[in-house]
């Protein structure tokens, strides 16, 4: 006998991060999910300084995303970024998941860890160089200083206001080592109630922001820039996910 369902199929607690998200199409849902296994499509717009590249890793596993400086550059970089579709739900109680799994690293010399700049998360758009995708007035996501393998949360809002979260030692970024990061934002649950945003490293809850939060449209990004002249700095992106709930009524 068929079993027939009200609604999605939606992820459980079990996975941290992605709970109430639909596991399959649903229209409620805005969805992107890229695994980059066959080409950079037209959804995406690279943005590099001279010399850098982006390209989709030749017979690797899963498919991943290389973005990688030139060789011996400081401050050189690249970049890929989506459309700007995403933003805070409108309707109480709603969500928006963000969801990536990356790693840095440094061929030839030097540490990607602990000589690069990165982001990846949400922002608005940049256009002239990757730089600008590091510190834009709107965006939410994960950051990584050159000179520091910390870990850091972001949560800025034009102003600029901003929250910056360094996390514990035990998140701190190491060459070519995998890391799974991703956000909620949940619209307040009353009309005047707390916007919250929770991060998650390897679907932990690692932080918790309830203000800056904002309310702009943002595209899917990540960027990933040099911080010395040693070796040569890349950033790999196994996929990249995002999706909110839309108000269809």
């Amino acid at each position: 006998m068929a079993t027939h369902f009200k609604g999605p199929i939606l992820y459980s607690s079990a996975r941290k991060g992605l709970e109430n998200l639909n596991t399959g199409m649903w229209p409620d849902q805005c969805t992107v999910w890229d695994d980059f296994v066959v080409e950079l499509d037209t959804a995406w717009t690279v943005v590099k300084d001279t010399g850098a590249a982006v390209a989709i890793a030749a017979d690797t596993a899963n498919g991943v995303l290389t973005l990688t400086s030139a060789a011996t550059t400081d401050d050189d970089g690249a970049s890929v970024q989506g459309n700007e579709i995403f933003q805070l739900p409108a309707e109480q109680a709603q969500m928006l998941w963000f969801e990536a799994r990356y790693y840095v690293d440094s061929t030839g010399g030097g540490s990607g860890a602990s000589e690069m700049d990165t982001f990846i998360g949400l922002t608005e758009n940049f256009v002239t160089n990757p730089e600008n995708g590091l510190d834009r007035a709107n965006r939410i996501g994960f950051q990584m200083s050159d000179g520091s393998a910390v870990l850091q949360t972001v949560v800025s809002q034009t102003g600029p206001l901003a929250n910056t979260f360094s996390l514990p030692a035990a998140n701190n970024v190491v060459d070519g080592a995998y890391q799974t990061v991703g956000f909620t934002l949940t619209k307040g649950a009353t009309t005047n109630g707390t916007n919250v945003a929770k991060f998650y490293v390897n679907r932990q809850l690692v932080n918790t922001e309830t203000t800056f939060i904002t309310t702009d449209l943002m595209a899917l990004a990540a960027v990933s820039l040099s911080g010395d002249a040693t070796g040569t700095k890349s950033m790999g992106v196994d996929y990249i996910l995002g999706s909110v709930d839309r108000v269809i009524y």
